[in-house]
């Protein structure tokens, strides 16, 4: 078994086996489940000589039991095999003079949890489990690579009050996207971090979330912050015209074990239409920095970073200067292929840099109940951060 498995983690299904007897008759009501995800990507750098070519396979096997007295637990393993030649730098794997695609090979325990829902309107989790709040821009699973981030913890979720949904969590550790042995990058975060994000739905103009992460890394102290903000999200219309929007404001801190005495804040602001499944959106993302001071960006280390600024990954650490992306995204279907094309300019928030320009392309399609195809293409242009860089995918994936 993988390295990241905690001894104590064993207490879970030892509790959950007693009484035998409930314990039996939820496990042979429980469901079985199982995904292999294929991927090929390739990525080429401009300060990298060679092209970067990744073929693997993650094949993830979970078994949920049903709920026997308020009781149910999970357990989930993932593994991640390259297929052929290894001609990307995984992180670990020494191919330093490859660009880097950050799917190392190794199998993860993913989830082991154990719940209890015998409170009304209440789940209470301890052990290794997704955590995914609002978008992910703050806190995530890193859904996209190969390996997940997970988390090992408790969480308790609540919804006592109508169309509210409280949840909060405390994290001992972060499982990181990087495997078991990365030799690189630490595999696991050691955490003392509280999380809290209410979400209420209930408002004519949309749904509004209040969120407060008290990050304290112990083995990535400039990561450690104290984050606080607002959401508001909503749509408007009927038929086949409608509007949506969303607009976010958050104010980081330094906390913890962090030595940087910072304040920078966060800005989201979005727009879209719809109209006949065509659906367009503009966007304006900022995330304060300081061109003079090293360290005082608005940073989101614990996020599913792909989903934001491109899917090149340019920006996976918020640059000192800060960040300004303007953004505009059409999608819709076409012969039952979905269809995305997102434009990025980005500059620095502060000093006035221009960071460069990236063109992002993806389509995919469902094949009957359990197979997905996707075809996934990113083109960075570097001005004054980074190098050119591009991207590209082809993946399969079925669930049974």
């Amino acid at each position: 078994m993988c390295k990241r498995f905690k001894p104590y983690y064993s207490s879970l299904l030892i509790l959950f086996l007693s009484p035998l007897g409930s314990a039996m008759n939820a496990i042979e009501n429980g469901t079985a489940d199982m995904d292999f995800r294929y991927r090929y990507e390739t990525v080429d750098q401009d300060n990298i000589a060679n092209t970067a070519h990744a073929s693997t396979l993650r094949s993830r096997f979970n078994y949920t039991t049903a709920v026997q007295s308020g009781l149910q637990a999970q357990i989930e393993i993932d593994n991640v095999t390259v297929l052929g030649a290894d001609n990307h730098n995984s992180t670990h794997n020494g191919l330093i003079d490859h660009p880097v695609v950050a799917d190392p090979e190794g199998t993860e325990l993913n989830q082991i949890w154990l719940a209890y829902s015998g409170i009304e309107k209440t789940q209470i989790k301890y052990g290794r489990q997704r955590i995914n709040y609002n978008n992910q821009r703050i806190i995530g699973g890193v859904g996209w690579r190969q390996n997940e981030q997970t988390f090992d913890g408790l969480t308790i979720n609540n919804q006592w009050f109508e169309n509210t949904h409280l949840s909060y969590g405390y994290i001992n550790n972060v499982n990181r996207i990087f495997g078991p042995d990365d030799g690189v990058q630490p595999a696991d975060l050691d955490s003392k971090s509280h999380t809290l994000n209410i979400n209420h739905n209930g408002l004519p103009i949309g749904a509004l979330s209040a969120y407060s992460y008290w990050l304290n890394i112990k083995d990535a102290p400039t990561a450690s912050t104290h984050t606080s903000g607002l959401r508001l999200s909503g749509k408007t219309g009927a038929n086949r015209l409608t509007y949506n929007y969303s607009a976010e404001y958050a104010h980081q801190s330094d906390y913890g074990n962090n030595t940087t005495d910072f304040d920078a804040d966060y800005y989201l602001l979005e727009l879209g239409l719809a109209v006949n499944g065509l659906r367009a959106k503009v966007g304006l993302e900022v995330l304060e920095g300081d061109s003079a001071l090293a360290g005082q960006s608005f940073r989101t280390p614990l996020a599913t970073l792909h989903k934001f600024n491109g899917w090149a990954d340019q920006f996976l650490n918020t640059p000192d200067a800060g960040l300004k992306d303007r953004y505009i995204q059409v999608s819709g279907k076409v012969s039952d292929i979905a269809l995305v094309t997102v434009y990025h300019q980005f500059d620095a928030q502060d000093g006035g840099g221009d960071y460069g320009a990236e063109w992002n392309f993806s389509a995919a399609k469902k094949i009957g109940e359990s197979t997905k195809v996707l075809l996934k293409y990113a083109d960075y242009n570097a001005e004054d951060f980074g190098v050119d860089k591009r991207k590209l995918w082809l993946q399969w994936e079925v669930s049974f």
